[in-house]
């Protein structure tokens, strides 16, 4: 099934059913051999503490069921929520009910039209980015560019396959023994499914980054000390934009 923004809004406003909204996610840490409570709180002490400023506004992505929202509206900012789900922004405003701070915006799947330019301080999106076509990737980086302040930076979780097989991308849809054999070469992994990852590299996001005037602070795939803890699973990536 194509990572389009059709299918995304079907699965995650529809068919998914959000079992532990979110945090039944832990596959990752699972690959990386840690508890999931240790996983999560590595990385909201790696990615996002660090990077939310002490006052102004944050954007957050395609929160879904606000996994990682809870964390962004405990602090002294402005936040908004964006995401293509109707029924997810409505979840959202359900459990955020006493935050005074927040904003919600159902968009289009691909632009943030809704927010001023040179408004926001601080972009987060986890586990959404994985599943988005390179056109809209590519959009959103455009209006990051316009949304953030100068300065201002964005931290996405994003696919990592192969760059050398992206060509090949056209065989998951030649059935389960397709979509193996790309899971393979683009992956390097046998066992595992593919976490219906979009046909995007890690070096996809640099360039789009270099089209859309963003610059490029860090890009990794482990975020502690020992290269223990991070999201090796599917070979993700996650990297730092900021607007200069």
């Amino acid at each position: 099934m194509k990572n389009s923004i059709k299918n995304n809004k079907i699965i995650w406003d529809k068919d998914y059913t959000w079992v532990n909204d979110g945090d039944e996610w832990d596959g990752q840490a699972r690959y990386c051999n840690v508890t999931y409570d240790r996983w999560k709180k590595s990385l909201v002490e790696s990615l996002i503490l660090p990077n939310i400023p002490k006052s102004g506004n944050i954007l957050e992505i395609a929160p879904g069921h606000g996994r990682w929202s809870k964390i962004l509206a405990a602090s002294q900012c402005s936040l908004v929520l964006v995401d293509l789900s109707p029924s997810c922004i409505e979840f959202c405003k359900n459990i955020f009910t006493e935050n005074t701070n927040i904003s919600y915006i159902v968009n289009d799947g691909q632009t943030l039209e809704a927010i001023a330019d040179n408004s926001i301080d601080f972009i987060w999106s986890y586990d959404s980015f994985v599943h988005m076509e390179k056109v809209v990737i590519s959009s959103y980086m455009g209006e990051m560019f316009r949304v953030l302040k100068p300065g201002g930076k964005a931290v996405i979780h994003h696919p990592g396959r192969n760059p050398f097989f992206l060509w090949l991308g056209f065989t998951r849809y030649w059935g389960a023994l397709g979509l193996y054999f790309y899971k393979i070469v683009s992956m390097h992994q046998m066992k595992d499914n593919d976490g219906w990852r979009s046909n995007i590299s890690k070096k996809t996001m640099l360039n789009l980054a270099k089209k859309h005037h963003l610059t490029t602070v860090s890009q990794f795939q482990f975020w502690d000390k020992t290269n223990q803890i991070g999201v090796p699973r599917y070979n993700d990536g996650i990297t730092i934009f900021q607007k200069k």
